[in-house]
């Protein structure tokens, strides 16, 4: 696989899971004592990036969730615009070889 094609795939895997773990935070707002999980990313040169490590923030009071909707909500759209331009920079690469492919027919 391309370098290329292999960066945009595990940016897409990434963002995948990063928006599963703030789901899965969303989903557990008020469960007492739920500790929001937040993911840590690393790169993989050349080929692109993963979820290194996924720590927890510390609930200051037991009773209740430290899972802020706000950020949450944020973190998921940050993830669907980074998993739309790693599948728009796909589906150009895809393109591109078509055209080449073409040219040699």
């Amino acid at each position: 696989m391309q370098v290329s094609s292999a960066a945009s795939i595990s940016a897409m895997k990434t963002s995948i899971r990063r928006h599963d773990i703030t789901a899965h935070d969303v989903a557990n707002i008020n469960t007492p004592g739920f500790e929001e999980r937040r993911p840590h990313q690393t790169d993989i040169l050349p080929t692109g990036v993963r979820i290194s490590s996924i720590s927890r923030t510390l609930s200051a009071d037991p009773r209740i969730s430290n899972t802020e909707l706000a950020s949450e909500t944020s973190e998921q759209i940050q993830n669907k615009h980074t998993m739309a331009a790693n599948a728009r920079a796909a589906h150009v690469k895809d393109r591109m070889v078509g055209e080449i492919i073409d040219l040699f027919a």
